[in-house]
């Protein structure tokens, strides 16, 4: 027994000596990733002029905790039960869409981080940095979440970010862009910026002018840069404005969703007004898997110069009376905003509580065969078709002549209504670089585009694009 006691002893130390080296392994790696750590999440940034560049860029970054989701309303809670929907958090993701790389919630509206599925509705819509003197208007009007997918090929990037740095900082409408616009980039793969920001913080950190030394507002950055020294004007690139509404879509996350152009001011109040009128009478949404799909339009005005634009119905009667308002594009394509009882519409007087209601239905079909309407929805229609450009124009009708298919039924509203950024657009009859293209595309789609919905969505001999 003694004699194998003595054996034990010397495995008995090794044991010992190797526990102790472990532990002391263990402890230097806590302390070399601690200063790893550490050493990450300082991120040091050099700026060249309007070059935005990063000497070291950190994927650790430390996040401001943010506040918790309120609970929800008590109307929220009658939609939540109605329309059963999940809320999805807006966290920032490098995406691939096509050829495109997307910054997807590169930048998040404060409150719309926090908004529940059935709280709100988003307000989708796309442009380029030349569209923000928009932004302010929208954001005022809308004050519910907005979507903006924004696209910024090449050192177009660099105005990009500096713009959305100036319309959340200098603005007297920052408030509501900093609380519910979220940003989206995106660009193609064949025209890369030279350097990305890599989360939110980098953009915000960006530096920018309010005020001149002589106390004037700056100048806003988008009128800094003429358009032909654009990156998208300097390589010839046409504008992918389906890209940007599907990205938009796509990054919703309340159930009912307003697509939209930016140039497009809805009148005050409407979200509010939406939701209750759903709430007061379910009837009007189509949730029946049996039922058609069914959107809801809004009519479209366009203003003189300098005209101010109307808060309510009342406002924009008077504005039409007197001739300084009128129906979207009528001397250009007065049957692709016309809506069904139009006239009737604009004689109906605003009723004392301004509460919204469907005032017509039509599918798109017979005298509403080219009608372009812009509408709320359930986000279930079918996507705007990515191979249209704004340049060849029907970028909106191809996607009407889609939900035509499948016989969707659009319930126009009122007294809601939408203007157009004040200017009212005239065809000057001459032949523009755009007419050209847009009869290309429009033989293009003929012969390609309608024959594949055919097979996609059915026929329907009644539709068309």
């Amino acid at each position: 027994m003694a004699k194998c006691g003595n054996r034990m002893w010397p495995i008995l130390l090794l044991l010992t000596v190797a526990l102790v080296l472990v532990w002391r392994n263990l402890q230097q790696a806590k302390h070399l990733s601690q200063a790893q750590i550490s050493s990450r999440s300082r991120s040091h940034f050099t700026f060249d002029e309007s070059l935005y560049t990063t000497e070291e860029f950190s994927e650790d970054y430390q996040q401001v905790e943010q506040p918790p989701i309120p609970p929800l309303t008590p109307r929220g809670q009658l939609l939540q039960q109605l329309l059963k929907c999940r809320t999805r958090n807006l966290t920032f993701e490098r995406l691939q869409h096509g050829e495109y790389w997307l910054l997807q919630n590169l930048i998040v509206g404060r409150k719309s981080r926090l908004m529940r599925c059935t709280e709100s509705i988003t307000y989708t819509t796309n442009g380029d940095y030349t569209f923000f003197d928009n932004l302010e208007m929208v954001a005022e009007r809308w004050r519910a979440p907005i979507s903006f997918a924004i696209h910024a090929p090449g050192y177009d990037l660099n105005t990009t970010l500096d713009s959305i740095q100036y319309v959340k900082n200098c603005l007297p409408g920052s408030e509501y862009i900093n609380d519910f616009v979220t940003f989206h980039l995106y660009f193609s793969n064949l025209h890369m910026p030279v350097n990305v920001p890599h989360n939110e913080a980098e953009v915000l950190q960006r530096p920018f002018v309010c005020e001149l030394k002589n106390g004037t507002q700056a100048p806003p950055p988008w009128t800094l840069r003429p358009r032909e020294a654009m990156y998208k004007v300097a390589a010839n690139l046409t504008y992918p404005i389906n890209v940007g509404r599907n990205i938009a879509r796509k990054a919703a996350n309340t159930y009912f969703i307003f697509a939209c152009d930016i140039e497009l001011y809805p009148s005050v109040g409407f979200v509010d007004q939406f939701l209750d009128m759903v709430v007061a009478n379910q009837s009007i949404l189509a949730l029946d898997p049996k039922q058609p799909g069914r959107v809801y339009p809004l009519p479209v005005f366009e203003l003189q110069a300098g005209v101010p634009v109307p808060n309510d119905k009342a406002q924009l009667l008077a504005l039409y009376r007197e001739g300084l308002a009128q129906t979207f594009h009528k001397k250009m394509c007065a049957s692709c905003h016309k809506v069904p009882g139009q006239e009737q519409w604009l004689n109906r007087a605003p009723s004392v509580t301004n509460e919204l209601h469907v005032w017509s239905e039509a599918l798109r079909e017979k005298e509403f065969r080219y009608w372009e309407p812009f509408y709320v929805s359930d986000n279930k229609e079918p996507i705007f078709d990515e191979r249209v450009t704004w340049e060849g124009q029907s970028n909106k009708r191809i996607q009407n002549y889609a939900m035509c298919l499948l016989g969707y039924e659009y319930h126009v509203l009122h007294p809601a209504f939408l203007v157009h950024s004040p200017g009212i657009k005239k065809n000057n009859g001459t032949q523009s670089t755009r007419q050209i293209y847009a009869r290309d595309m429009t033989r293009f789609i003929k012969t390609k585009i309608e024959p594949e919905y055919r097979v996609l969505y059915g026929r329907r001999k009644s539709c068309t694009t």
